[in-house]
């Protein structure tokens, strides 16, 4: 069984998975560390914090934080902000459009900050990092999404 919390990250992964600025594989899921060398961009969707909001012997209400983290790495002597950009602003946009339906939750939403991280490793590079709030229901005695 998947409990609700992967249910619903995979859905935000599938969101993201074709963006224009990505090459094929390059949306990871829970990954601690910074993109390889060699890769110029992307997109990594960890879980980040679970509360219960009520609980009844049927059901939990749940607020799950979500962070979807834009890599991009830039040529020596660019503004890696500028080569985020692009993967920045399609994943916005996608995220923009999920539906609380498509989801199967009551509500989504992207809270309004972006976290920019810098690195100046063998090539400069730059993390823009969304953060997304999902509200959803599971079953008392089960992890399981309610739908």
């Amino acid at each position: 069984m998947t409990t609700a919390f992967v249910h619903i990250q995979s859905a935000i992964v599938a969101a993201l998975v074709d963006l224009t600025p990505l090459e094929s594989g390059r949306v990871y899921v829970n990954r601690q560390r910074p993109i390889a060398p060699g890769i110029d961009a992307a997109i990594n969707v960890r879980l980040d914090q679970t509360e219960a909001e009520s609980e009844t012997t049927a059901a939990v209400d749940w607020r799950t934080s979500y962070i979807i983290e834009c890599h991009a790495r830039a040529a020596t002597g660019d503004d890696p902000a500028a080569a985020v950009d692009p993967l920045l602003s399609d994943a916005w946009a996608r995220l923009s459009a999920l539906s609380p339906v498509g989801l199967g939750v009551a509500s989504v939403s992207l809270r309004s900050a972006i976290n920019w991280q810098y690195d100046d490793a063998e090539t400069p590079t730059a993390c823009a990092v969304i953060y997304m709030q999902v509200q959803h229901r599971t079953r008392g005695a089960t992890l399981a999404a309610w739908a």
